[in-house]
């Protein structure tokens, strides 16, 4: 229990915090008075000195450090960690200040992740900040069973320890990965997929055309490209848009602090490129990206170029394969996005060529908002022929949204080759 005459001195220190920052609100309104009333006795008593040490206790009190995140260079990428160079800008009270990093999925910090805290020396600087995957157990920290989980950012801020739930300066970066056990150095070939290259445009059917004519490989055959961000490169932060945010105390003058917010107001998107960052799961759970084919837990992938029923060639496909179950099902849930004016879901499902034992899935988009499903689409797709998928989202215009993309097996599951021909977001 706290002292009884400690808790009356932290209340009478209390009072006088908000006092004197009121009086300090009014002079600052009066600038022809300044010199006049009590506040201006009491200042000449205190001095200078007096005055900026009081300034920053009250600083100090509401929480108003100031500081920026400056270059973010990429050290070492590993299987279950990766090593940062951060740049830290114009902080305004060093002490006991650190430069901290979080794991990112679907906008929120993912948990099993422990970062480095490196105390900054001087308000401009540098850090080598260390983020890992691991997970706390009763021993302490140690590296996950799991088999692999992804994020899509990362977010680097500086953190006081005396306020460890305000962090500021705060940053996201995207940063697609695939966190596995191994600690060894990841190359192009361990991270191929993971972050898919750009689309490669519309979409290209030949009616009638066999595979061999143009030129394309069998099903299942086929790998996504890679493009592995390497040590050395420098980390483009989100564009992002500010807001202020009142840190004063009630009946004091108001104090603003810069935020940071993702700008992610969407009219175009394309979920084959960005395949990588929603979350995928089925009912066994979640599922890791790019997905293994002999997974019976579902997987989902990207295909540059494949063949479809009942024989047209195309690009850009995006996977789908539901659990290996009767009525099994597989879904991804992509990032936050505020939806432009008058955007519309295209796209074509179909079975790839070769799914001759399929009894057909049902294909479907929804848009998950203020905690509810909308669906927005469904069809049924078999062998015989491809489906045109198009959904108008203008009901949604300027609204925080999330786009589900999901696909439903029949009474059975069997060679459920699922494909997403182009998948995007358009503005007609």
């Amino acid at each position: 229990m706290m002292d009884h005459g400690i808790r009356s001195y932290l209340c009478l220190l209390f009072t006088f915090l908000i006092v004197i920052t009121s009086v300090f609100a009014q002079e600052e309104e009066k600038p022809a008075t300044r010199d006049k009333g009590p506040l201006g006795g009491f200042l000449k008593i205190i001095g200078d000195a007096a005055q900026e040490s009081l300034k920053q206790g009250i600083d100090e009190f509401i929480g108003t450090y100031k500081g920026r995140i400056g270059e973010v260079k990429l050290l070492e990428r590993r299987g279950d960690s990766i090593a940062l160079e951060v740049k830290y800008e114009g902080v305004r009270r060093k002490d006991g200040v650190y430069v901290q990093g979080e794991v990112m999925g679907w906008g929120n910090p993912m948990a099993g992740f422990k970062s480095t805290l490196t105390p900054i020396q001087e308000k401009d600087g540098v850090v080598r900040l260390t983020i890992g995957w691991q997970q706390q157990d009763d021993s302490g920290w140690s590296v996950s069973t799991e088999e692999a989980i992804t994020s899509d950012q990362i977010r680097l801020s500086l953190v006081r320890d005396t306020n460890p739930e305000r962090p500021f300066g705060i940053l996201d970066y995207d940063f697609q990965k695939t966190w596995t056990a191994n600690h060894d150095i990841e190359t192009v070939e361990d991270t191929a997929g993971v972050e898919t290259s750009p689309s490669g445009g519309s979409i290209e059917l030949a009616e009638g055309e066999t595979p061999a004519q143009a030129g394309a490989p069998a099903p299942g055959t086929l790998k996504p490209a890679g493009v592995l961000i390497k040590p050395g490169a420098v980390l483009a932060p989100r564009a992002t848009t500010t807001i202020q945010q009142s840190t004063a105390l009630p009946g004091t003058t108001v104090n603003t602090q810069t935020l940071q917010i993702p700008a992610r107001v969407i009219s175009d998107y394309n979920f084959f490129t960005n395949a990588s960052k929603a979350k995928w799961r089925s009912a066994a759970g979640d599922l890791s990206f790019p997905g293994k084919t002999s997974n019976n837990q579902g997987f989902a992938l990207t295909l540059n170029t494949g063949v479809i029923c009942p024989n047209n060639n195309a690009v850009n496909l995006l996977q789908t394969h539901p659990q290996w179950v009767n009525g099994g099902w597989i879904e991804g849930r992509f990032p936050a996005m505020v939806l432009g004016q008058n955007v519309k879901f295209k796209s074509v499902g179909a079975l790839l060529k070769g799914a001759d034992q399929s009894d057909g899935v049902v294909m479907s988009v929804s848009v998950w908002h203020d905690g509810k499903l909308y669906p927005v689409l469904s069809k049924r797709v078999n062998t015989t022929q491809y489906v045109d998928m198009e959904a108008d989202l203008s009901s949604w215009n300027g609204k925080t949204i999330q786009i589900v993309m999901a696909v439903k097996s029949g009474p059975t599951s069997t060679r459920d080759w699922a494909v997403w021909v182009n998948p995007r977001l358009v503005k007609p």
